[in-house]
């Protein structure tokens, strides 16, 4: 799709992903993991989505189906396998195949699209895998908390991230590709006036604005909208995201298994 026909989208007939936000109290703290870590170099800018052009990343049933967050684990695997080694592009119907295990979807009539909630996604990949791809943990990050999700990003090639999106988004999709506050752009202009919730992977950040992939496509959306509009945001912890025993930022794979082994035991 080019970006003429994008603008040209109905965002009536969008699927969102009809989000339902819910938490579990086992869930790893970001905070518990990254506090041992704070000397990792941080750099002020980087996009994990570069080797992937704009347009590329592709809809992975979103249009047709309210399943955004199997479509964002897909753009996921995306962007670590790209950076690893060879890109992995999930096949749709292993998108659906995923959606369907975790709601009553019916891909052929369409039936019980109700969309489904992050937590229970995540833990289908972590227990059963997406397009061949199993994780090996997710952390919640905690909320507003911009030092976490630019950790996250770099560390572990991208964020998770549950969004209540105003009914702007969907103009500035079209329009500026930028999802910014409207009424002066601050944060404190921001109004909860939900238009639908939707989950999304950030891939990158400069200069106060974060890389998206949604929908699709790759825009940007400000730090003060991410603060204003951000319900849960997840760092996910993935071997498609190592070589040759590391990340691509350095971090040694025996240590990351023992650090989310210790996890497991303080949460019991």
């Amino acid at each position: 799709m080019d970006n003429r026909q994008s603008r040209n989208i109905s965002f009536s007939k969008v699927k969102s992903g009809k989000v339902i936000w819910s938490s579990d109290k086992r869930t790893f703290k970001l905070e518990s993991y990254l506090k041992d870590d704070d000397h990792q170099f941080i750099p002020a800018s980087f996009n994990w989505g570069k080797k992937i052009k704009k347009n590329d990343w592709g809809w992975m049933g979103n249009k047709r189906a309210d399943l955004c967050t199997c479509a964002a684990a897909a753009h996921m695997i995306m962007t670590w396998t790209s950076n690893t080694g060879r890109l992995k592009r999930p096949l749709l119907n292993q998108v659906k195949d995923a959606y369907c295990a975790v709601t009553n979807y019916n891909p052929e009539t369409d039936e019980n699209d109700e969309g489904v909630e992050p937590l229970k996604v995540l833990k289908y990949w972590r227990k059963t895998g997406i397009a061949g791809n199993k994780i090996l943990s997710f952390a919640l990050l905690k909320n507003r908390n911009l030092d976490q999700l630019i950790k996250t990003i770099y560390l572990f090639g991208g964020c998770y991230v549950g969004l209540q999106l105003p009914k702007s988004a969907a103009r500035q999709f079209k329009t500026t590709r930028k999802w910014t506050i409207e009424g002066g752009g601050t944060l404190r202009n921001a109004e909860r006036n939900v238009w639908i919730n939707h989950v999304v992977l950030v891939t990158g950040y400069k200069n106060e604005e974060l890389r998206v992939i949604t929908w699709g496509k790759e825009i940007t959306m400000t730090f003060d909208f991410w603060k204003a509009y951000g319900v849960m945001s997840y760092a996910i912890f993935s071997e498609a995201f190592i070589k040759d025993d590391k990340t691509p930022t350095g971090i040694d794979v025996n240590v990351l298994l023992n650090d989310l082994d210790k996890l497991k035991k303080k949460s019991g």
